[in-house]
This record gives C-alpha cells, sequence and structure tokens, in this order.
C-alpha cells in the first residue's frame, strides 16, 4: 500500500469499480445518472515499462507547459447538460452538504471528508466508515512521503542512478538526475517565450529526445524498481505505531475488497 506495488493495483481497481456502482445505483434513485464504469488500473510502481511510459514521451515528451486534464464534476453529457438548478441537485446528491465534511487525521496531515451523499454512502458500504477509506488511500500516501529524502541515499538506489548518469552521458546528456533535466527544460521553455530562442517545434523536438534518452536509460539502470526496493526496506524502519495502522489498513483493505468483489458480482 505504501509502495503502490504488487497486488495494490489491482485492489485499488475493485474497490474504485465498486464505488462507481454503488454511486451509480444511488444516483439513480435520486433521479440522476452516473455511470457505473469500470475504474482505470492504477500504474504499479514496480511496472517499470508502465512507470517509464516510452510511448508516452515519444509523443509528449514531459508534457512541460501542456494544458492540465480538468478535474471537477463529471463530465458531458450527464452533468454538463443539466440546468443550473439540477446541477446543483446533482452536487448536493453526489457529495452532500457542503458543511458535511469532517477532517481525518492520516498521520502526517489532515484531509476533509464528506460524510453524505452518494460517493460517500459507498465508500461506507465497502468499509464500515468514511474516514477508514480516507485513512486507507491517504495514510500510506502520507508515509511514503516521508520516506522520500531517504530514498537517494539507499546504495542500491545510488547505483542505480549512476547508472543512469553514465547512460546519458553516453547519448549526450549530463543531467544529475531525472529531475534536474526536466527543470533544466522547463526553464529552457520559459526563457523561449520571454526572449527570442529556438522556436515551439524545435523545443519540442528536444524535450522528446531528453525525456526518450531519459526514459530508455531509467529501464536500462532499473531506477523505478530499485526504488521501490529501497522503499519497500525503509518501510522496516517506520515507528511502531506507524507499522501498526499500516497493518490495520491492510487488514480493512482486504475485508473491503470482499465487499466491492461482492458488489460487483464476483
Amino acid at each position: 500500500m505504501v509502495t503502490r506495488s504488487g497486488t495494490w493495483p489491482r485492489a485499488q481497481q475493485t474497490l474504485d469499480t465498486a464505488v462507481n456502482a454503488l454511486v451509480h445505483r444511488c444516483m439513480k434513485d435520486k433521479g440522476f445518472t452516473y455511470p457505473a464504469k469500470r475504474a482505470t488500473l492504477p500504474t504499479s510502481l514496480d511496472d517499470t515499462a508502465a512507470v517509464v511510459d516510452l510511448p508516452g514521451r515519444r509523443k509528449h515528451g514531459y508534457a512541460i507547459a501542456t494544458t492540465p486534464r480538468q478535474s471537477g464534476p463529471p463530465p458531458a453529457p450527464y452533468y454538463t447538460d443539466l440546468s443550473p438548478d439540477r446541477k446543483r441537485d446533482f452536487d448536493l446528491a453526489f457529495s452532500g452538504p457542503a458543511d458535511s465534511g469532517d477532517d481525518v487525521s492520516t498521520g502526517t496531515g489532515t484531509v476533509r471528508v464528506q460524510r453524505q451523499g452518494c460517493d460517500a454512502e459507498a465508500r461506507r458500504d465497502l468499509t464500515g466508515d468514511v474516514t477508514v477509506w480516507a485513512r486507507m488511500y491517504y495514510t500510506p500516501e502520507a508515509l511514503n512521503g516521508r520516506l522520500d529524502a531517504q530514498v537517494p541515499k539507499a546504495r542500491e538506489y545510488a547505483a542505480a542512478m549512476s547508472a543512469w548518469r553514465a547512460c546519458m552521458l553516453e547519448r549526450g546528456y549530463a543531467y544529475r538526475t531525472p529531475e534536474k533535466a526536466r527543470d533544466s527544460l522547463t526553464r529552457r521553455f520559459l526563457e523561449n517565450k520571454h526572449r527570442k530562442g529556438e522556436s515551439k517545434e524545435e523545443f519540442r523536438k528536444r524535450e522528446k529526445r531528453v525525456a526518450v534518452a531519459d526514459g530508455e536509460c531509467a529501464i536500462e539502470a532499473d531506477v523505478p524498481g530499485a526504488a521501490v526496493r529501497v522503499r519497500q526496506a525503509l518501510i522496516a524502519t517506520l515507528p511502531m505505531k506507524d507499522r501498526a495502522a499500516l497493518a490495520e489498513l491492510a487488514s480493512y483493505q482486504s475485508e473491503a475488497v470482499k465487499r466491492a468483489e461482492a458488489t460487483l458480482g464476483r
């Protein structure tokens, strides 16, 4: 759960798909359309090819300064075609009153969780309490963030990054890390906007070349795999209370997946 690897992607997909199905039923009862669609399978962070996504890099590079995907209410036609009054009713049915939420501790911070509405009801059906759902998702993520600073210091990861730098040098790029490669190109993009430099088309070609080289070297050096293995080892160094919380959440997740499978008729 912390490293989003192993069985976690399939479990999360099952849970999210069941939530969609339950919300669909609830919203239908309230007179609204909401799709009971199969959730997307999250990328497993121990799947190097998926993490690197070379086809995406060849097409979009690092996707610097591209228009982000819109987030928010469900898309057309079942939401955007509604009248303003029906949209308000839809939002109320889906999320409940704006003041119905509670702050939930993740162990490293808090998140706001709605307690009313079809979305909350669906999550409650699977876990017994919407706060449990929030903790299942956000606590492992928060603990993963706490491990970030330790990963570069680990011998296995440092060796993988050394191999990555050597691979990049062979391709003519002297970046210390993938992050610095992207940051350097981002600065170049901004500089090109404020003064005459290479054209947008020339920049995009450069961006794609660097992004693809970065990805190919990451695969060759197994940088994503090294990162996951180091994080898995670092979990044992977390305080006992954090490891106990993770064990508890893993148990909750297992039971929730069983309920989700029953909901989906599996």
